[in-house]
């Protein structure tokens, strides 16, 4: 394996089980603190919509017009509650920069249900 992709595949790696560490110490405080009987089921939360982001390896969002900067793709998305974000590299060796500064624009951008997945995307 190449250096860069061994780099690339460390740096998803990374990425994916700080992002599942993170998730699941969430989910622990949430269930300590819930009423069994009110808790409703991540999946079913109320997302109505799903829209995949694909990250170009230069941190642009691939659109079939161009390359489209990432806050301006964000904002095309639809309403952050009800709308699950799946991110998604058009490439395997992303720089993982490029992709943890799209998880905080979006978290910032208030979307909480976002999936990740590996590069490898149709981008054209």
């Amino acid at each position: 394996m190449q250096p860069s992709r061994l780099r690339s595949a460390l740096a998803w790696g990374t990425l994916m089980f700080v992002a599942s560490a993170l998730g699941a110490c969430d989910a622990q405080q949430k269930v300590g603190d819930a009423d069994p009987s009110k808790t409703i089921a991540p999946a079913a939360d109320g997302a109505t919509a799903s829209r995949t982001l694909l990250l170009l390896d230069d941190g642009r969002v691939y659109s079939p017009q161009g390359p489209v900067e990432l806050p301006l793709a964000i904002r095309a998305l639809g309403p952050a509650a009800t709308t699950e974000v799946i991110l998604q590299g058009c490439k395997a060796d992303i720089d993982y920069r490029y992709i943890t500064f799209a998880l905080r624009t979006l978290k910032a951008g208030g979307y909480e249900r976002i999936t990740l997945k590996g590069g490898g995307a149709d981008c054209g």
